[in-house]
């Protein structure tokens, strides 16, 4: 791998680290249901950085997935590219499905984390959203395999081979050569001879 490819694959990695690290930090920091209390029918949920690094996080995945996009060449999966292989399509469709799922569980996270208020259920009692534990840490991997994937998918691609279709013959040419004595080999004929 030249140092091109390789400096193209290190910005994607860091890329995705920062996405999963922020997805880790928003898991970390998300508001729990012990932190939550209710005031005259209403829920009252501290301040935290889990919405902020949530959404960092996603900007990072979507960040993430145009750079391989315009860096590695596009979706290798629906092109008809030569030197494409079906491991390399596979890992390229999955990149985008981490991808997508991963900015809408870490959005939908934020969301949910920073939601005010509550409901009443058919009980009577005042129901108070709290983001599941795991779900950014969810996001967070599948930002990450995202970027493997994506990498994993260029690193796959086959080169195209150098075929040459004419290769060189050397004629003798000069004053001392004699045709009769160092005959020419000459290619075989493609076409059979006309005949009249």
């Amino acid at each position: 791998m030249d140092s091109k490819v390789a400096g193209y694959c290190a910005v994607a990695a860091i890329l995705g680290i920062i996405a999963a690290a922020t997805g880790f930090a928003a898991e970390a920091t998300k508001v729990k249901a012990s932190e939550v209390y209710i005031v005259l029918d209403t829920c009252i949920y501290p301040s935290s950085p889990a919405l902020a690094l949530g959404i960092v996080s996603a900007v990072f995945t979507i960040i993430t997935r145009i750079y391989i996009s315009v860096t590695f060449g596009g979706g290798g999966c629906c092109r008809t590219d030569p030197n494409a292989t079906p491991i390399s399509k596979l890992l390229s469709v999955l990149s985008w499905v981490a991808s997508v799922i991963a900015v809408c569980l870490l959005l939908t996270a934020a969301g949910l984390n920073n939601r005010q208020g509550g409901q009443v259920n058919s009980y009577g009692y005042i129901i108070c959203y709290v983001v599941k534990p795991g779900i950014f840490a969810t996001g967070a991997i599948l930002a990450l395999l995202s970027a493997v994937f994506g990498i994993a998918a260029f690193i796959t691609l086959t080169p195209q081979p150098q075929i040459t279709t004419n290769p060189a013959v050397a004629y003798p040419m000069g004053a001392n050569v004699d045709p009769e004595k160092n005959p020419v080999p000459f290619p075989p004929q493609q076409y059979p001879p006309q005949q009249y």
